[in-house]
């Protein structure tokens, strides 16, 4: 196999029109850069050519010195459009900017170390949390570092079996919300707030921390509640662009990684794609451009391999891909924790990209993408040395993405429909507080084993509604799995089950996630992407459920209203949907439902 291996600091050795005509050898391309010490390996087959000729037409268009000089009309011509689009550019030079601040927040760790602090959790949503979670999973806690959680979810089975394990007097609380509105972090806030104020009375204060934008209400509550550090971030960076900014990194130095390094690593990304000047194998660019003509193409579902040990990767992108492309009818649906199959098993529909580290053999996963490259699937591999090369990885992809949205043609950086879940569950919140509970859902289309289905489509029972609701397939759609759920093991497993029944009869991508955490991330391209979905929604009872501080409902009406409200969504765009309600026991209802799927699928052409 020929590689072609581009050194960055010999970029400027080598025109483009020798790039690009090495390109057209049609082999692998290996961009190898020394100060990120990790390398990308494109095998694109068949659309080799029509990314090359889009790089060409970028770069012809001065892409590098219009891109970092924030010209927006790279994007659009409509002239409010570009407003928007200038406004939330500010993570371009985030890098270096944090970098100055890392004195500032080691010195808080170093505080929050000598208060003798036991404990950190992580309180948000989307932008505010994915990051903390990559960290968590992806990196070794530092040994004079603290333990860290993350709480993104409303479901009160969850927030209880979290307090369960805290020492609440020697936990820190970081609420971080950009807008210092999103409901669930300021419940959450609330929540436990209350549960410290009654052991240490008003010194509640000394134990949370708020991370939000200048200008917020929530400074204003924190300021009043006496936290004890409200970090500034910056409003013109939008959420699923803030790993590297105080929401990422205040965690990750809590827990004990090494920021400055972290940092450095999206700086030097940040001058291999251009911040110093025009260079001739921006990463960035070859990546996004690589993913928005496969798009185009019809390639539009990327599915992302990693060994176990990045598995957590595929939240962050997932937010990141989804939440950026998916709108006005197009998108990149972003594919993560479905396992890699034969060639056989997959449509024209996928694009594969394989994060993984270079010490990681993985051959299970290898051997098959290459029967996969064989058989004419694009493929695109990323290799790390260690984890810290996650802070360049980070911006090559931001990078990227706002690249695709070129191609694309779509703004990047809006989410004009992850509101509609919002507004939706506004609406329904407002019911609960005036008549002191939810509308009924109506009645279901077949009920079995304590299991109620609830969905347009009609049959005699659970079997045949599932038949006629996935007769509703055609190639090139997907299925996903919104869970508004305790997540356990058990459920992971039965979801995992539910979603390999489905690919394997179907031959459509599944993706699978836990609500209302996708409704800030995938959420928007449930909405705003191709009508290509089929939507399987779960809900469960709270029998154990739990009180919300000032105000008149609790966690499990909150997340259950959360749960009608994307559902009253996904029917505002015309999605196809199944609502599963699996009652007390969802891993029984779960298990119930998988019962009655074989057959339903096997019933199928």
């Amino acid at each position: 196999m020929l590689e072609l291996v581009l050194q960055a600091r010999c970029f400027g050795r080598l025109s483009m029109t020798a790039f690009l005509a090495l390109v057209y050898l049609e082999q692998p391309i290996t961009l190898s850069m020394p100060d990120t010490q990790f390398a990308a390996t494109y095998e694109l087959g068949q659309y080799q050519s029509a990314v090359e000729a889009e790089v060409t037409a970028l770069n012809d268009q001065n892409f590098t010195s219009r891109f970092w000089q924030k010209d927006a009309t790279l994007w659009t011509q409509d002239a409010a459009a570009q407003d928007s689009i200038r406004s939330f550019m500010g993570w371009l030079r985030s890098p270096e900017v944090m970098l100055k601040a890392v004195p500032e927040i080691m010195d808080f760790v170093h505080e929050v170390q000598q208060a003798g602090f036991q404990h950190v959790v992580v309180m948000g949503m989307g932008g505010s949390t994915m990051a903390p979670i990559v960290f968590q999973r992806s990196f070794q806690q530092g040994t004079t570092s603290l333990p860290l959680s993350i709480l993104d979810t409303t479901d009160p089975g969850t927030v209880a079996a979290l307090e369960a394990t805290l020492p609440l007097e020697h936990t820190l609380f970081i609420v971080a919300s950009k807008s210092g509105t999103t409901a669930e972090p300021l419940a959450f806030g609330d929540y436990f707030y209350d549960k410290v104020k009654a052991i240490k009375g008003e010194k509640a204060g000394e134990n949370f921390v708020a991370i939000t934008d200048p200008g917020s209400k929530f400074v204003t509550q924190a300021t009043a509640e006496g936290y004890r550090h409200i970090f500034l971030n910056f409003a013109e960076v939008g959420g699923r662009f803030s790993a590297l900014t105080y929401f990422g990194l205040v965690p990750a130095a809590l827990y004990g990684i090494d920021i400055a390094a972290l940092i450095q690593g999206g700086v030097d990304m940040m001058g291999n794609c251009g911040a110093n000047g025009p260079v001739a194998g921006n990463p960035g660019l070859l990546l996004g451009t690589a993913l928005g003509v496969l798009a185009k193409q019809g390639r539009d579902k990327l599915t992302l391999i990693t060994p176990d040990s990045l598995s957590s990767v595929g939240l962050w992108l997932e937010q990141l891909l989804a939440e950026s492309t998916g709108k006005e009818g197009k998108g990149i649906l972003p594919v993560a924790g479905e396992p890699l199959g034969t060639p056989e098993e997959y449509g024209t529909d996928r694009v594969f990209v394989y994060l993984g580290y270079e010490r990681e053999a993985d051959q299970a996963n290898q051997q098959k993408l290459h029967a996969l490259v064989a058989a004419g699937h694009p493929v695109i591999t990323i290799r790390l040395k260690e984890p810290l090369d996650l802070g360049s990885e980070f911006y090559r992809w931001e990078i990227a993405v706002a690249v695709v949205g070129i191609v694309l043609g779509i703004n990047p950086f809006d989410q004009p429909n992850v509101q509609a879940a919002k507004t939706a569950t506004d609406a329904l919140m407002k019911v609960v507080t005036e008549q002191g509970k939810l509308p009924a859902p109506g009645e279901p289309a077949a009920s079995q084993d304590g299991v109620s289905y609830y969905t347009k489509v009609s049959g005699a029972d659970a079997t045949a509604v599932l038949q006629a609701f996935f007769a509703q397939a055609q190639p090139g759609d997907f299925m996903t799995l919104q869970a508004y759920l305790h997540e356990s093991d058990k459920l992971n497993e039965e979801l995992a089950q539910f979603r390999k029944l489905v690919q394997d009869k179907l031959r459509i991508a599944t993706t699978s996630g836990y609500g209302p955490r996708f409704l800030h991330s995938t959420g928007q391209y449930h909405k705003g992407g191709p009508n290509k979905g089929l939507f399987v929604q779960f809900t469960a009872d709270h029998p154990q459920d739990l009180p919300l501080p000032g105000r008149t409902y609790t966690f499990g009406t909150f997340e259950n209203a959360q749960a009608q409200g994307d559902l009253d969504a996904l029917h505002q765009y015309d999605r196809r949907t199944l609502h599963l309600h699996l009652g007390p026991n969802p891993e029984q209802g779960l298990q119930s439902v998988l019962a009655a799927l074989p057959a339903a699928l096997g019933k199928l052409g």
